[in-house]
Protein backbone atom coordinates (compact mmCIF):
# COMPACT_ATOMS: atom_id res chain seq x y z
CA UNK A 1 0.00 0.00 0.00
CA UNK A 2 1.51 3.45 -1.21
CA UNK A 3 0.45 6.88 0.18
CA UNK A 4 0.52 9.77 -2.08
CA UNK A 5 1.77 13.17 -0.23
CA UNK A 6 0.66 16.22 -2.38
CA UNK A 7 1.87 19.71 -2.00
CA UNK A 8 0.21 22.71 -3.72
CA UNK A 9 2.46 25.05 -5.60
CA UNK A 10 1.21 28.74 -4.90
CA UNK A 11 3.26 30.60 -7.64
CA UNK A 12 2.71 33.65 -9.56
CA UNK A 13 0.18 33.87 -11.90
CA UNK A 14 -0.88 30.62 -11.32
CA UNK A 15 -4.13 29.89 -11.32
CA UNK A 16 -5.88 29.04 -7.73
CA UNK A 17 -7.47 25.93 -7.66
CA UNK A 18 -9.64 24.47 -5.64
CA UNK A 19 -7.93 20.64 -5.06
CA UNK A 20 -5.14 23.45 -3.53
CA UNK A 21 -7.16 25.29 -1.30
CA UNK A 22 -8.94 21.59 0.10
CA UNK A 23 -5.25 20.49 0.19
CA UNK A 24 -4.19 23.02 2.87
CA UNK A 25 -7.69 23.04 4.94
CA UNK A 26 -6.83 19.45 4.93
CA UNK A 27 -3.73 19.76 6.70
CA UNK A 28 -4.72 22.72 8.52
CA UNK A 29 -7.28 20.68 10.36
CA UNK A 30 -5.25 17.35 10.68
CA UNK A 31 -1.76 18.32 11.32
CA UNK A 32 -1.87 19.75 15.31
CA UNK A 33 -4.62 16.59 15.89
CA UNK A 34 -2.25 14.30 14.72
CA UNK A 35 0.80 15.06 16.87
CA UNK A 36 -1.76 15.05 19.81
CA UNK A 37 -4.09 12.26 18.94
CA UNK A 38 -2.20 10.10 22.32
CA UNK A 39 -2.59 13.13 24.50
CA UNK A 40 -5.37 12.70 27.08
CA UNK A 41 -7.82 15.74 27.84
CA UNK A 42 -6.59 18.88 28.82
CA UNK A 43 -5.12 22.29 28.85
CA UNK A 44 -2.75 21.93 25.77
CA UNK A 45 -1.27 25.54 26.09
CA UNK A 46 -2.10 28.95 27.08
CA UNK A 47 -5.04 29.93 28.89
CA UNK A 48 -3.04 31.88 31.55
CA UNK A 49 -4.86 33.96 34.24
CA UNK A 50 -4.87 37.33 35.24
CA UNK A 51 -7.29 39.15 37.86
CA UNK A 52 -8.42 42.24 38.57
CA UNK A 53 -9.95 43.40 41.62
CA UNK A 54 -13.80 42.24 40.43
CA UNK A 55 -12.78 39.98 37.48
CA UNK A 56 -10.67 37.21 36.00
CA UNK A 57 -9.54 36.41 33.03
CA UNK A 58 -8.49 33.47 31.15
CA UNK A 59 -5.94 34.24 28.09
CA UNK A 60 -6.17 32.42 24.58
CA UNK A 61 -5.56 28.93 24.24
CA UNK A 62 -5.96 25.93 22.94
CA UNK A 63 -7.88 23.34 25.21
CA UNK A 64 -8.33 19.77 24.02
CA UNK A 65 -12.13 18.10 25.36
CA UNK A 66 -13.85 15.15 24.39
CA UNK A 67 -10.63 14.44 22.36
CA UNK A 68 -11.30 17.49 20.27
CA UNK A 69 -8.99 20.60 19.93
CA UNK A 70 -10.81 23.70 20.33
CA UNK A 71 -9.57 26.88 20.27
CA UNK A 72 -9.55 29.74 22.83
CA UNK A 73 -8.85 32.90 20.45
CA UNK A 74 -9.65 35.84 22.30
CA UNK A 75 -9.54 36.17 26.37
CA UNK A 76 -12.64 35.10 28.28
CA UNK A 77 -13.66 37.23 31.44
CA UNK A 78 -16.05 36.64 34.11
CA UNK A 79 -16.52 38.59 37.13
CA UNK A 80 -16.79 37.43 40.71
CA UNK A 81 -17.27 38.52 43.79
CA UNK A 82 -15.89 37.42 47.81
CA UNK A 83 -18.04 34.88 49.66
CA UNK A 84 -15.22 33.22 51.77
CA UNK A 85 -16.17 29.73 50.44
CA UNK A 86 -14.50 28.15 47.45
CA UNK A 87 -15.44 29.15 43.98
CA UNK A 88 -14.36 27.02 40.89
CA UNK A 89 -14.18 28.23 37.01
CA UNK A 90 -14.42 26.22 34.61
CA UNK A 91 -15.27 25.97 31.28
CA UNK A 92 -18.10 24.95 29.62
CA UNK A 93 -18.36 23.01 26.47
CA UNK A 94 -21.81 23.20 24.68
CA UNK A 95 -22.49 20.12 22.35
CA UNK A 96 -21.29 20.44 18.65
CA UNK A 97 -23.77 21.80 16.25
CA UNK A 98 -23.91 21.20 12.69
CA UNK A 99 -24.86 24.04 10.44
CA UNK A 100 -26.08 22.83 6.98
CA UNK A 101 -26.04 26.16 5.44
CA UNK A 102 -22.72 27.27 6.01
CA UNK A 103 -20.89 24.30 5.95
CA UNK A 104 -19.80 24.40 9.79
CA UNK A 105 -19.91 22.24 13.03
CA UNK A 106 -19.78 24.72 15.87
CA UNK A 107 -18.99 24.07 19.31
CA UNK A 108 -18.90 27.15 22.21
CA UNK A 109 -17.15 27.96 24.96
CA UNK A 110 -18.38 29.57 27.80
CA UNK A 111 -16.61 30.65 31.32
CA UNK A 112 -19.10 29.60 34.93
CA UNK A 113 -17.93 30.33 38.13
CA UNK A 114 -19.15 28.00 40.79
CA UNK A 115 -19.80 26.61 44.24
CA UNK A 116 -20.30 23.21 42.87
CA UNK A 117 -16.50 21.15 43.18
CA UNK A 118 -17.83 18.12 41.46
CA UNK A 119 -16.68 18.61 37.46
CA UNK A 120 -19.41 17.39 35.40
CA UNK A 121 -18.38 16.28 31.77
CA UNK A 122 -19.26 18.80 29.74
CA UNK A 123 -16.66 21.47 32.26
CA UNK A 124 -12.86 21.61 32.50
CA UNK A 125 -11.39 23.50 35.41
CA UNK A 126 -9.08 26.46 35.30
CA UNK A 127 -8.43 27.28 39.02
CA UNK A 128 -10.75 27.53 42.18
CA UNK A 129 -10.56 30.02 45.14
CA UNK A 130 -11.71 31.53 48.41
CA UNK A 131 -11.81 35.28 48.23
CA UNK A 132 -12.26 37.20 51.67
CA UNK A 133 -14.81 40.37 51.40
CA UNK A 134 -12.33 43.62 50.97
CA UNK A 135 -9.53 41.00 49.70
CA UNK A 136 -7.91 40.80 46.16
CA UNK A 137 -7.28 37.57 44.66
CA UNK A 138 -3.45 37.22 43.37
CA UNK A 139 -2.27 35.00 40.90
CA UNK A 140 1.49 35.99 41.98
CA UNK A 141 3.05 33.40 44.74
CA UNK A 142 5.19 33.85 47.59
CA UNK A 143 6.91 30.54 47.42
CA UNK A 144 6.00 27.02 45.84
CA UNK A 145 3.98 26.21 49.01
CA UNK A 146 1.76 29.61 48.09
CA UNK A 147 -0.03 27.85 45.98
CA UNK A 148 -2.49 26.47 48.20
CA UNK A 149 -2.92 29.16 50.86
CA UNK A 150 -6.11 29.31 51.40
CA UNK A 151 -8.02 32.80 51.10
CA UNK A 152 -7.33 35.15 47.96
CA UNK A 153 -4.91 33.06 45.96
CA UNK A 154 -5.60 30.80 42.84
CA UNK A 155 -5.21 27.39 43.02
CA UNK A 156 -4.29 26.07 39.71
CA UNK A 157 -3.13 22.61 40.96
CA UNK A 158 -6.78 20.92 40.15
CA UNK A 159 -6.51 22.01 36.46
CA UNK A 160 -5.80 19.28 33.83
CA UNK A 161 -2.71 19.97 31.23
CA UNK A 162 -2.93 17.44 28.46
CA UNK A 163 -0.52 14.77 28.18
CA UNK A 164 0.29 11.07 27.21
CA UNK A 165 -1.55 8.77 29.24
CA UNK A 166 -3.27 11.13 31.49
CA UNK A 167 -3.65 14.88 32.34
CA UNK A 168 -0.90 15.99 34.38
CA UNK A 169 0.08 19.40 36.74
CA UNK A 170 0.62 22.45 35.13
CA UNK A 171 4.34 23.49 33.80
CA UNK A 172 4.61 26.12 35.90
CA UNK A 173 3.41 25.11 38.86
CA UNK A 174 6.71 21.89 37.73
CA UNK A 175 8.60 24.48 37.11
CA UNK A 176 8.11 26.48 39.99
CA UNK A 177 9.34 23.42 42.01
CA UNK A 178 12.40 22.79 39.53
CA UNK A 179 13.33 27.26 40.13
CA UNK A 180 12.66 26.89 43.99
CA UNK A 181 15.00 23.92 44.12
CA UNK A 182 17.88 24.79 42.56
CA UNK A 183 18.60 27.00 44.95
CA UNK A 184 20.07 24.10 47.17
CA UNK A 185 22.08 20.99 47.16
CA UNK A 186 20.35 18.65 44.79
CA UNK A 187 21.13 14.93 44.04
CA UNK A 188 21.50 13.55 40.52
CA UNK A 189 18.08 12.44 40.67
CA UNK A 190 17.17 16.05 41.15
CA UNK A 191 19.49 17.86 38.94
CA UNK A 192 17.75 15.57 35.69
CA UNK A 193 14.14 16.23 36.83
CA UNK A 194 14.60 19.82 37.26
CA UNK A 195 16.59 20.21 34.01
CA UNK A 196 13.52 18.83 32.12
CA UNK A 197 11.41 20.53 34.05
CA UNK A 198 12.93 24.23 33.59
CA UNK A 199 12.20 24.04 29.50
CA UNK A 200 8.07 24.60 30.60
CA UNK A 201 7.16 21.75 28.66
CA UNK A 202 4.23 19.75 30.20
CA UNK A 203 5.78 16.40 31.93
CA UNK A 204 3.62 12.86 32.57
CA UNK A 205 1.90 12.73 35.44
CA UNK A 206 3.79 9.19 35.32
CA UNK A 207 6.96 11.01 34.87
CA UNK A 208 6.60 13.32 38.10
CA UNK A 209 5.33 10.68 40.04
CA UNK A 210 8.08 8.72 39.31
CA UNK A 211 10.60 11.00 40.11
CA UNK A 212 8.19 11.43 43.41
CA UNK A 213 8.47 7.44 44.37
CA UNK A 214 12.20 7.11 43.77
CA UNK A 215 13.41 10.33 45.22
CA UNK A 216 10.85 9.44 48.84
CA UNK A 217 11.64 5.88 48.51
CA UNK A 218 8.04 4.66 48.10
CA UNK A 219 6.17 2.58 46.48
CA UNK A 220 4.26 3.67 42.72
CA UNK A 221 0.79 4.49 43.30
CA UNK A 222 -2.11 6.01 41.06
CA UNK A 223 -0.94 9.82 40.54
CA UNK A 224 -3.36 12.84 40.12
CA UNK A 225 -2.74 16.64 40.24
CA UNK A 226 -3.33 16.76 44.20
CA UNK A 227 -1.09 13.79 45.02
CA UNK A 228 1.47 14.74 42.64
CA UNK A 229 1.35 18.72 44.44
CA UNK A 230 1.73 16.85 47.57
CA UNK A 231 4.10 14.69 46.55
CA UNK A 232 6.36 17.43 45.13
CA UNK A 233 5.77 19.51 48.47
CA UNK A 234 7.06 16.78 50.51
CA UNK A 235 10.54 16.78 48.39
CA UNK A 236 10.84 20.33 48.52
CA UNK A 237 10.73 20.27 51.81
CA UNK A 238 13.57 17.91 51.91
CA UNK A 239 15.80 19.75 49.97
CA UNK A 240 15.19 23.10 51.31
CA UNK A 241 17.69 23.19 54.69
CA UNK A 242 15.95 22.73 58.24
CA UNK A 243 16.07 26.53 58.68
CA UNK A 244 13.94 27.53 56.25
CA UNK A 245 11.61 24.20 56.71
CA UNK A 246 11.04 26.10 60.56
CA UNK A 247 10.68 29.15 59.04
CA UNK A 248 7.66 27.53 56.50
CA UNK A 249 5.97 25.98 59.28
CA UNK A 250 6.14 28.82 61.81
CA UNK A 251 4.39 30.98 58.56
CA UNK A 252 2.07 28.44 57.73
CA UNK A 253 1.08 28.64 61.40
CA UNK A 254 0.86 32.01 61.77
CA UNK A 255 -1.55 32.01 58.85
CA UNK A 256 -3.63 29.32 60.88
CA UNK A 257 -4.10 31.31 63.74
CA UNK A 258 -5.06 34.48 61.32
CA UNK A 259 -7.84 32.22 59.65
CA UNK A 260 -9.29 31.22 62.79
Amino acid sequence: MTIQQEFPLFENLHILRASMLCSVRDRAFSSLPLLLADYSDGIVSGCHLTTTKSSITVQPGIIKHGGQLLFVDQPLTVPYEPTEEYCALRAHFSDARKNDKVGVISREISLVLTDDMMCPADEMEFCRFKLKAGSLLRVDYVDFFDRTTEFDTVNTIYAPYAARGQSTLSPDIVQAFAREAGKFTLTELDRQFCLSALTGQVLAAEAVGFYISQRLAQEEQEWDNVSLFAGLSRVLDEIRPAGLRECRRERRRRREVLVD
